[in-house]
């Protein structure tokens, strides 16, 4: 076993060096960590508030969030401003899905592959089955006559796929 003995002046040196190089990514920490803390504290109170559009992450938050720090302010709020823009125009929109309206040529058969040969999921089968049930639904209301004045398909389909999804 060997001991080596340190001196002074080489302890002295490692010290000093490590001060140096602790003080100079000190503050560009601190600050990294200040910007972390604010976005971090920004997301929550975005997410509290339903600010944050549906399917965002974390970091592509932080990251944008980040940048608009960087920026400054004008830019941060600018970025702010149009993600509440875009919740706010896809909260309108209350429906999840509305179809294209049914034609008179709609077959009855739901395909289980998707176009490149993929098996659906039994949701999917499902809600192209409610779809397809609801389009012959609107062509025989129609051809009857026997729809409300002013209904629309969106309107229809959205009634009909709430009761056939109640009724399994």
């Amino acid at each position: 076993m060997t001991f080596r003995i340190v001196t002074p002046a080489a302890l002295a040196l490692f010290l000093l060096a490590g001060t140096a190089f602790l003080g100079a990514a000190g503050p560009a920490g601190a600050a990294s960590n200040a910007t972390m803390t604010a976005c971090s504290q920004q997301w929550q109170a975005d997410k509290k508030a339903g600010k944050v559009p549906q399917g965002e992450t974390w970091s592509k938050y932080y990251s944008d969030c980040a940048a608009g720090m960087k920026k400054g302010a004008s830019a941060a709020t600018t970025t702010m401003k149009k993600k509440a823009a875009a919740v706010t125009s896809a909260k309108k929109d209350t429906r999840s899905f509305v179809p294209k309206e049914p034609t008179a040529t709609d077959q009855t058969a739901v395909a289980t592959t998707d176009a490149k040969g993929k098996p659906l999921s039994a949701g999917e089968i499902a809600f192209r089955q409610r779809i397809k049930e609801c389009g012959n639904e609107w062509q025989q209301d129609k051809a009857k006559g026997t729809l409300p004045a002013g209904e629309k398909w969106p309107d229809f389909w959205s009634a009909c796929n709430t009761r056939l999804k109640a009724h399994g």
